[in-house]
């Protein structure tokens, strides 16, 4: 992922004089990000904890006063890393961090898909060429009182130094790739500190939200790689502390002594995570009132509906099933033909079928990411998201135009893993139903070995697939669809190639205002789903259960651990 990034801010370096700098807002906002938002990664996981279509995303408001006290237990996957610029898994970054700590920007739950500020004051300060972002902190935000801050103020100090520890090689943080733009981190006064970009990055403040990118204090980031290795080095400036931790067993959290910086906030008394990866014990405990939150894959979320002891949630992920076509072979060089295979596709049959209603449709950009996404409404007017009779009619008609009437056979390469031989087997009836008819290359269970390696080398016509990338527009657009595939779309592994979209794709990447910058998002997805790169059928959802005495409890599909810790209450 590093090498991805740093290719790319070098490239996009390089072409500045192509992109121009004028137009931008005075205001930076940028996009949604998720669960690994940003890391390069193939493959996904199907289970989890978040919302479904089983019922609405919606909050369990209470109309009385939130109460303060009780202990919100969970039962998760816990690893040993709790150094959050250095770990990969969720329960490290978002259950301890994600209440101990603050990052410089966050996620916006009131309008999901844009950010706002955390330990900034506000949006930053972006002047008209878009490379010098300078951002103000909150006077207020105060460190826990431990030892060695000791409940001092946050600083831009603070700030310089975590950003600066990310970047450092030595540190090997995942992220470290993700700020391969920033020329320069400077502290101006203890209340603001400057980035210098080496290109405008509307997306920046998204990739600052990340789920792992928290800032620490400067006497912790100083000491470099092994700096937080025990819950003594866990201090943040978040409404919780880490009371205790114990690899694969357990971890504890407290609401923090000298009190929460956030006035009205943080309710509870405590989060207890216990280790477990067993759906059906996460289940059972559920049940028996020993667990007040789980995730759960979709078919025992199914055993909790109508069971008004529980809530259950649901939130799409970034997680996203695609057919990859390899517009290298003579066939697919046609846009008709691509077009035929996309309307051929019924979306609505993978995510009803193989999830059990466990996903949502969508197009290029994932709909956990609803500010960027194609509303609903909108893509029901595009080819392969209309009804089913009009779709297979106009595939059929397609192909016979590009000179297939009688439609064609193909090998389609697939892989059993992360159920994507079940989305395959819908692919083939879809595709059966146009005339193409199938065979099968199934390499194995192996993903990472034998799948990837055959799509990176385009070893293949067609191929059953699914991709995980953070749900920001570079992330999700430039990074699939751009034609320079060596420093830009790296994850091109079709080689579509449009140099009209390209224009587009890299105008977009510098648009720091969030509604100028929409409206060209949404057309370059109008675009891809009217000449289809890579066919994207939709994303998968997380589901959680909760006992119905938590409180105000909302799916969002980001990385939204403050939300609980400063919102959710236990009702006695």
């Amino acid at each position: 992922m590093a090498s991805y990034w740093d290719r790319y801010w070098q490239a996009r370096t390089s072409r500045r004089r192509l992109l121009g700098t004028t137009g931008f807002a005075a205001t930076g906002l940028a996009g949604l990000a998720l669960v690994g938002c940003g890391d390069d990664d193939d493959g996904g996981d199907s289970g989890g904890g978040g919302n479904t279509s089983l019922t609405p995303i919606a909050p369990t408001q209470d109309a009385s006063a939130p109460q303060k006290g009780g202990t919100l237990r969970s039962l998760t996957n816990i690893g040993s890393i709790i150094d959050p610029h250095r770990t990969n898994t969720p329960a490290e970054s978002l259950a301890i961090w994600g209440r101990v700590g603050n990052t410089l920007m966050r996620f916006s739950t009131k309008e999901p898909g844009l950010t706002e500020g955390d330990l900034a004051a506000g949006n930053p300060e972006v002047p008209g060429d878009g490379l010098t972002v300078t951002f103000k902190l909150r006077p207020e935000a105060k460190w826990q009182n431990r030892a060695p801050v000791n409940g001092r103020a946050v600083t831009a100090e603070d700030v310089k130094l975590s950003f600066e520890r990310i970047k450092d090689p030595a540190i090997t943080s995942p992220r470290a790739g993700q700020f391969g733009n920033v020329l320069s981190i400077t502290a101006i006064d203890a209340q603001t500190v400057q980035f210098k970009l080496k290109a405008p990055q509307a997306d920046l403040f998204a990739v600052m939200s990340d789920q792992y990118n928290f800032v620490i204090p400067k006497e912790v980031a100083v000491r470099g790689l092994d700096a937080i290795k025990t819950a003594a080095d866990v201090i943040g400036s978040g409404p919780y502390e880490l009371d205790s931790f114990v690899a694969a067993q357990k971890f504890v959290l407290k609401r923090r002594a000298d009190g929460y910086w956030r006035p009205n906030t943080s309710w509870l008394d405590a989060f207890e995570y216990t280790h477990q990866t067993d759906n059906q014990q996460v289940a059972n405990a559920l049940r028996a009132g020993q667990a007040d939150v789980g995730g759960l894959p979709v078919d025992l979320v199914k055993t909790f509906e109508g069971d008004k002891a529980f809530t259950i949630t649901k939130a799409a992920t970034p997680t996203r099933e695609c057919l990859l076509i390899n517009h290298n072979k003579d066939r697919y060089k046609d846009p008709k033909v691509r077009l035929a295979l996309s309307r051929a596709i019924n979306r609505a049959q993978v995510y009803e079928t193989v999830f059990g209603g466990g996903g949502v449709v969508g197009g290029p950009m994932t709909p956990a990411a609803p500010f960027w996404a194609l509303p609903e409404a909108e893509l029901k007017k595009l080819p392969g998201y209309g009804d089913r009779a009009t779709e297979i009619r106009e595939a059929k008609a397609l192909l016979s135009a590009a000179g297939f009437p009688n439609g064609f056979e193909e090998t389609v390469l697939t892989v059993t893993a992360f159920d994507t031989e079940k989305v395959h087997e819908v692919v083939v009836s879809n595709l059966r139903d146009v005339g193409i008819t199938v065979k099968t290359e199934n390499v194995g269970t192996d993903f990472a070995a034998n799948f990837l390696p055959r799509e990176v080398k385009r070893e293949y016509n067609l191929a059953t697939t699914l991709f995980l990338s953070g749900g920001y527009p570079d992330a999700q657009l430039l990074l699939y669809h751009h034609s320079n595939v060596k420093e830009i779309g790296t994850r091109n592994y079709g080689d579509f190639a449009s140099p009209e979209l390209d224009k587009k794709l890299e105008k977009q990447a510098t648009i720091y205002d969030a509604k100028q910058r929409q409206l060209l998002v949404y057309e370059i997805q109008k675009d891809l789903i009217n000449g289809p790169g890579p066919v994207w059928m939709g994303s998968r959802a997380v589901f959680g259960v909760w006992s119905a005495k938590v409180r105000n409890v909302v799916a969002y599909p980001f990385a939204s651990a403050f939300y609980e810790a400063e919102n959710v209450w236990i009702k006695s």
